[in-house]
């Protein structure tokens, strides 16, 4: 079986490693640095370029980097993340031509509710050569049904990349209890949630909340044309949800968190990721709907 943890990203089959699908995916290059070239063509060697060597050339990661900076490749992480749990890779992606690598492991098995709905806990890994992503693990949880991907914070954090940075990498067992203890708070959640109908009336007031639309007779159209589509969007998944398993406040959650997941990301892998790694940021409306739905529950 397999699942399709990150939208377009390289899926693999259940019981792969993290080092098979990096291998598959070339993820396991060297990069390479050189010092800094300047216009009169002499070499600065207090900032350096990192860059790696492929089929079709040399591909620029970083550009401008100061010393200290540790080009290292993704091995070490890899490895660490097969160490940790082996033969859990579910998926992975190579981005920015190498510059940014993002793979998910699944760690637990499938929690499957009574009406059939269920949820698995993962992990998500991130590093860069190019300082936009930290080498971070994140915790979520998957949602087979839809693919929904529902972030559970931030797992742990290593070290900024210096000549140390492969030292210090992660303990599997602070990884595995805080991402067990979040899960579980979760779907403490969930089960209320799924408690709380939502009627008709009711859905049109968190709709006013989470998504309202715009009356203002000399709003711009093309805002009153996004609301409406937000809201349509919504309604969309909500009324798939509630066919599955009910109209319930955990239908109405997921019917949101489907439209910022899905359709505001484009189901594109980076901004999926991100979705995962800054919820605060790219999640808005769902935070939003989360907290609504909680006073309720």
């Amino acid at each position: 079986m397999s699942y399709h943890i990150i939208t377009n990203s390289e899926q693999v089959d259940t019981g792969t490693s993290v080092m098979d699908a990096a291998l598959d995916a070339g993820a396991l290059f060297e990069p390479k640095v050189t010092g800094t070239l300047l216009p009169d063509g002499t070499e600065d060697t207090s900032t350096f370029t990192v860059y790696r060597e492929t089929d079709n050339g040399q591909v620029v990661l970083n550009a401008g980097v100061k010393a200290g900076y540790h080009a290292g490749s993704y091995a070490q992480l890899v490895t660490t993340a097969d160490a940790m749990f082996e033969n859990s890779c579910t998926s992975l992606a190579l981005l920015d031509r190498g510059a940014r690598l993002m793979f998910t492991q699944q760690i637990s098995e499938e929690h499957v509710f009574e009406d059939g709905d269920s949820l698995i806990n993962n992990l998500m890994y991130t590093a860069s050569l190019n300082s936009t992503w930290s080498t971070a693990i994140y915790g979520f949880s998957f949602r087979p049904i839809c693919s929904n991907q529902i972030p559970n914070g931030l797992v742990q954090l290593s070290q900024k990349r210096t000549r140390n940075h492969d030292t210090l990498l992660f303990q599997k067992s602070q990884v595995l209890a805080k991402s067990i203890d979040a899960f579980d708070r979760f779907m403490g959640d969930v089960t209320m949630l799924k408690s709380v109908q939502i009627s008709e009336a009711g859905l049109r007031r968190l709709l006013d909340e989470v998504a309202p639309l715009i009356t203002d007779e000399d709003a711009a159209p093309k805002a009153v044309n996004h609301a409406q589509k937000r809201r349509d969007g919504i309604r969309f998944y909500f009324a798939e949800e509630s066919d599955k398993f009910g109209a319930n406040a955990w239908s109405f959650y997921n019917a949101v968190q489907s439209y910022e997941f899905h359709d505001v990301t484009k189901d594109k892998v980076e901004k999926q990721a991100e979705v995962i790694r800054q919820p605060e940021k790219k999640q808005g409306l769902t935070l939003k709907a989360r907290d609504l739905l909680m006073s309720l529950a």
